[in-house]
């Protein structure tokens, strides 16, 4: 069975495999952070995420951290560094399988991500 943690890293990764570079991307960002911030059962891995954003889709990560409003939470939240592998550990995924089955949804069977 997975930990609400578990489903919350899912869902982050469904978004980021759904985003297409477009200006709805920043809303469909911003509507998953916020969210996340409203958790009160565990504390959400927010830099974890918000580092691995940064690293798959810099250009998004961008615009949402200039659409936050400076010194807010969020905002100091998306300005924490972090190293993106010790982000992707942190989030479970210690293989390039699980990262690829993460960010393209699948992997075959040879190692090689279907697309």
């Amino acid at each position: 069975m997975k930990t609400d943690r578990q489903v919350l890293v899912d869902e982050f990764f469904a978004m980021i495999r759904k985003l297409n570079r477009t200006g709805s991307d920043i809303m469909y960002v911003r509507d998953f952070f916020w969210k996340s911030s409203e958790i009160r059962g565990f504390i959400p891995p927010t830099v974890e995420l918000m580092t691995v954003l940064k690293a798959y889709s810099p250009v998004v990560f961008h615009e949402f951290r200039k659409s936050l409003v400076p010194q807010s939470s969020m905002h100091i939240l998306a300005s924490v560094h972090m190293e993106t592998g010790e982000a992707l550990i942190n989030l479970g995924i210690t293989s390039v399988e699980q990262l690829e089955m993460a960010v393209k949804g699948r992997v075959t069977s040879q190692g090689a991500v279907a697309q």
